[in-house]
């Protein structure tokens, strides 16, 4: 039953009661005209009275109503306006007003609960989504350091590429040096047996032409003695590029006046120079006391392999060996110049090489003597170079030498060494 109901039962069942004391008041003489003020205002009061009471029971659950509507408005869903369980028989049996009351309520609770669900199911999308950002993050921090390790690799497998490429260029050139080396010591041996060969057959022919009485014997023990003495000069050679390759080509150091150096160095070469139709071999000095530090006897090994280069080639001319000290440098220079026709453009590079050495008819030589020049001249810490003299508008070739001069007190321990 409806609470409006329930009021106009009320208000009847006051009115009837109004009416059922009426007697009542008849009995007590007066009259029903006299009543009927009484009566209305017992029933206005009555009215009133119910009339409040509905007014209460209708507007309260309104404005519980309002006020749920407006804070639902507002999105706040947790004020209730009916407490207690809603069954569907209570539903069943509310007046119209309730029934709204309870129906607002009950939607009120579904969207709470639906909201709270799409909170749980956003918390665990939420939680979800991040581990899959943390799993991202990771995965991108794993991409980033497996792209820096290729970038890496990359950049290694270019060094190996680059470096693979050099040791290419550097074998391609080996092979090269390699192949120019191996002609020349083809070359080598073949000079090597004809320069062996050469000095045998005089010696053979001269011994042959004495037993037939076609040759004195002074004769041909002169012609033995020099062409012995050029074989015994191609086997020094030999043996001495083997003792440079293994390392056992010594020296024996000590104080060495360097005009006494070059005045035996044209000594000894001098005799050469006369057989071969040398006219001279002159020395220049700019100082009389310089002094280094040497072995004498490789030295003048040095100075002879290129005198007799020289020999071979400025025929009827003149050798110079000129001594000019640098103070500055702490250096001397000995000079060796020729004046024949220089040394062929295409050899001058290679100079200093082994079996570096001209193969035209009537031109022997090893290719190694100015190897081991070179060799005994930098073991003194010293020079050499070569050049030609066409550039200064003469001829021939020119050879300098260069040695670092000692001071007095090494030069006196090593002569006081020497005298001991």
């Amino acid at each position: 039953m409806s609470q409006i109901t329930i009021g106009f039962t009320l208000v009847a069942t006051a009115f009837a009661g109004a009416i059922f004391v009426l007697p009542y008041f008849v009995d007590v003489g007066r009259s029903a005209a006299d009543l009927m003020p009484i009566i209305l205002l017992i029933t206005l009061a009555a009215a009133v009275g119910i009339g409040g009471i509905l007014a209460r029971a209708v507007l309260l659950p309104l404005k519980k109503l309002i006020e749920g509507s407006r804070s639902v408005a507002r999105g706040n869903m947790k004020q209730e306006i009916h407490r207690g369980v809603i069954s569907k028989s209570r539903l069943r049996n509310a007046d119209d007003l309730s029934c709204v009351v309870l129906a607002f309520e009950m939607m009120r609770r579904k969207v709470l609960e639906l909201e709270k669900s799409m909170n749980n199911t956003i918390k665990e999308k939420h939680v979800h989504l991040q581990q899959i950002g943390d799993e991202l993050v990771e995965k991108e921090m794993v991409l980033q350091r497996a792209n820096a390790k290729l970038v890496g690799q990359r950049e290694e497998l270019q060094r190996f590429n680059d470096e693979l490429s050099l040791k290419n260029e550097e074998l391609s050139e080996a092979n090269v040096k390699l192949q120019k080396l191996d002609k020349m010591k083809t070359d080598f041996i073949l000079i090597a047996a004809h320069e062996l060969r050469t000095p045998i057959q005089p010696i053979i022919g001269s011994v042959q032409l004495a037993q037939k009485g076609m040759l004195s014997t002074d004769e041909a023990w002169k012609a033995i003695v020099s062409e012995s003495k050029r074989l015994s000069n191609i086997a020094d050679y030999i043996l001495d590029v083997g003792k440079i390759e293994s390392g056992t080509f010594t020296y024996d150091m000590r104080p060495i006046n360097v005009k006494k150096l070059v005045e035996t160095v044209t000594s000894s070469s001098s005799k050469l120079a006369s057989e071969d139709g040398i006219i001279t071999i002159g020395a220049q000095h700019e100082n009389q006391e310089v002094m280094i530090v040497g072995d004498k006897e490789r030295l003048v090994q040095a100075f002879s392999n290129i005198i007799n280069n020289a020999v071979k080639f400025a025929k009827n001319g003149t050798i110079t060996i000129a001594t000019k000290p640098s103070h500055d440098k702490g250096t001397v220079e000995i000079s060796i110049t020729d004046d024949g026709p220089g040394i062929p453009k295409e050899i001058l590079p290679v100079l200093f090489s082994k079996f570096v050495t001209k193969t035209q008819e009537n031109e022997r030589g090893t290719g190694l003597g100015l190897f081991i020049t070179k060799t005994i001249i930098e073991a003194h810490s010293g020079t050499i170079r070569a050049e030609n003299n066409d550039t200064h508008g003469g001829k021939g070739a020119r050879f300098t030498i260069s040695l670092p001069v000692k001071v007095q007190k090494e030069q006196t321990a090593l002569a006081e060494k020497s005298a001991t």
